[in-house]
């Protein structure tokens, strides 16, 4: 999936982290969820997500998941023995060897592309195979006829259709999006532990980068293109660059992505400059850049300093914006 489609496909992927996006808290109750007084379950437990609150009396037992949405926590969190089903690619660039296989284990289900980039789930689709959560985005699904049968979706607030207000990302909205997948699924103690490894490590790379702080800027850059893409504060690629000693030179943009222009990026001139590619374009993305008009005039090409890395160890803030920071700060010391 393009980040260009990415961006339109669901208030983008500027950050926050929420969960499930569903019914309203009252139509979940009227489409059969139990609500909190009527439920006999200890694990009762309402999350916000996106416009709306979702309860569950219990655990979900039976999950679809929408390409590998929240794969990297579901996974060392231990309930994606819980997801029976997925639609849609999977973005794989970025995932370790085990964790991809655990992913591509699930049995892929009927479902049909979206023009914006992801799949598109029929709900009759979601009720043959007797799902009670989906873990995707909107224009993947029909919330409303779905919340009629009493299943529950859910999207990380990233992917939500409304725009939620981020105007600085931190690594926090990686946190707090694992924390909710553990109240979900009841493991809260290990989203605690997970949340503890998470946070050493972007403290462990904060420490690793020292007080020096250079120029940088990000790109998407699709190969063959003469376009390219750019990423303020409320990108995931802010808390990646800080942590990392890098400044954003376009800090002061709030927006998650915007058009870049080759005069502006010349007038801010950054010293590194870090181009994101889609899965399997890292060597043509570098190239394509290369041959910009104006590009060669650049001090992060001049110094030879332009990296590539895979765009989805940036957006939405998972572990995987974790594993992108620690990609990035291999990529700057070679």
């Amino acid at each position: 999936m393009s980040v260009r489609p990415m961006a339109r496909m669901a208030a983008l992927v500027a950050a926050g982290a929420m969960l499930l996006t569903g019914c309203s808290s009252a139509s979940s109750t009227g489409s059969g969820a139990a609500s909190p007084s009527a439920a006999t379950s200890a694990h009762v437990t309402t999350v916000k997500s996106c416009d709306h609150e979702l309860t569950f009396a219990k655990p979900p037992q039976r999950v679809i998941m929408m390409g590998d949405t929240d794969a990297s926590i579901l996974v060392p969190l231990g309930v994606m023995d819980k997801v029976i089903g997925r639609a849609g690619e999977v973005k794989s660039d970025g995932y370790d060897a085990a964790t991809l296989a655990r992913i591509k284990a699930v049995p892929t289900i009927a479902s049909t592309p979206l023009d914006t980039g992801g799949a598109k789930l029929a709900t009759e689709t979601v009720l043959q195979e007797r799902a009670d959560l989906v873990i995707g985005y909107d224009e993947g699904v029909d919330r409303a006829a779905l919340a009629k049968s009493g299943v529950q979706v859910y999207s990380p607030s990233a992917l939500c259709n409304t725009k939620v207000a981020v105007k600085h990302a931190s690594f926090d909205l990686v946190t707090q999006e694992v924390t909710k997948i553990g109240e979900i699924f009841g493991v809260q103690d290990k989203a605690k532990a997970l949340n503890v490894q998470l946070t050493k490590q972007a403290d462990d790379l904060k420490k690793a980068a020292g007080t020096k702080t250079r120029s940088a800027a990000a790109f998407w850059v699709a190969p063959g293109s003469t376009e390219f893409y750019t990423y303020g504060t409320s990108s995931m690629v802010q808390p990646i660059f800080e942590v990392n000693g890098l400044r954003n030179v376009y800090d002061d943009q709030q927006k998650r992505v915007f058009d870049a222009t080759m005069e502006d990026v010349l007038k801010r001139n950054p010293e590194w400059i870090v181009l994101l590619a889609q899965d399997g374009a890292l060597d043509q993305t570098k190239s394509t850049f290369l041959k910009f008009k104006g590009g060669s005039q650049l001090q992060a090409v001049k110094k030879n300093q332009v990296v590539v890395m895979p765009f989805s160890l940036t957006d939405p803030p998972t572990p995987q914006s974790l594993k992108g920071a620690e990609v990035l700060s291999k990529l700057l010391t070679k």
